[in-house]
């Protein structure tokens, strides 16, 4: 009759459970080389499953096996031990499983700024609470992000806009910096201040007809006469534009992230614009887009650090 020993387990029992249930299935199989098999499927060398097999033996205080080679077949303890490991390593799936449902899901919808430079710490501080929100990104402009959550295709958007947009419950999480920034050995690099008639002499290095930094820096320096030379997908290529000495650009980032380089905080020169936490009003009292929110808030009104 198996006994097994009330002592702890040393080692990792789950494993060696689950390591002794492949091995069953090879010695079932009436395979030569059932441990070689088993070992390989476990990613582990022989030796390895050896000990571990033989760790089970010593703490059922019975032989689990028996035979060799294709004659190797496990003992009555081990059969014994072999059916329980299964329904036990069932049970520590069903466990895993229901553990990581448990952990609400919510996507979000948001513009590169907020991917790049506020969502990396709200996704790390909800992924450490001990009931962690998982939350899944969707990148897009502002048009793109409230179409999603309006189709239902995401939970949460953060935009950029002069206003909260209408029709969605809001929360305002910070108003954005525009900075205008030519390469280092511009004239205007040194200088302290610049006016907008100075920018639009200057060819732009710009985002597409949908960004609405775009549109916010062409409604003033259009009518002076400024030109977008080159037209680019993110604020990345941009700047590397202006490390070429291609031009100059604007970037518009919050406030803690002034960008590096020969950079002038414009902000007053052109309209307001915020970020914008935005939701369908069925969906944003719900307790996981509250706590997201709060985080989002908190870091996007943490100290501004001084431009770089």
């Amino acid at each position: 009759m198996m006994r097994i020993i009330k002592t702890a387990y040393p080692g990792d029992l789950l494993t060696h459970l689950e390591s002794f249930v492949v091995l069953l299935r090879h010695v079932r199989s009436g395979e030569r080389s059932a441990f070689e098999r088993a070992a390989i499927d476990l990613h582990v060398d022989r030796s390895v499953l050896r000990r571990r097999i033989q760790s089970l033996s010593t703490w059922v205080a019975a032989p689990l096996l028996k035979g060799r080679g294709p004659s190797l077949s496990p003992t009555a303890p081990g059969a014994r031990l072999g059916d329980r490991a299964e329904r036990v390593l069932l049970a520590a799936r069903a466990l895993t499983t229901d553990v990581a449902a448990a952990r609400e899901r919510l996507t979000v919808a948001c513009t590169g700024t907020v991917t790049t430079e506020l969502l990396p710490r709200t996704l790390v501080e909800l992924e450490r609470r001990p009931r962690g929100v998982q939350l899944v990104v969707r990148r897009g402009g502002g048009v793109a992000c409230e179409r999603m959550l309006r189709s239902g295709e995401v939970d949460l958007a953060i935009v950029r806009a002069a206003a909260a947009p209408v029709g969605f419950a809001s929360e305002h999480l910070a108003d954005d910096r525009l900075w205008f920034v030519v390469p280092r050995a511009h004239p205007l690099a040194a200088k302290r201040h610049v006016a907008p008639a100075e920018m639009a002499r200057v060819p732009l290095i710009l985002y597409g007809e949908s960004s609405r930094t775009r549109a916010r820096v062409m409604d003033v320096l259009g009518p002076l006469g400024a030109t977008i030379r080159v037209e680019v997908e993110g604020k990345a290529a941009a700047l590397e534009y202006v490390r070429l000495g291609l031009g100059g650009t604007f970037v518009s980032l919050l406030p803690a992230h002034p960008p590096h380089g020969a950079a002038h905080d414009v902000t007053p020169l052109f309209a307001r614009s915020g970020f914008y936490a935005i939701g369908t009003p069925a969906r944003w009292s719900s307790p996981v887009v509250r706590e997201v929110v709060a985080s989002l808030v908190r870091h996007a009104r943490a100290p501004a650090s001084r431009p770089r």
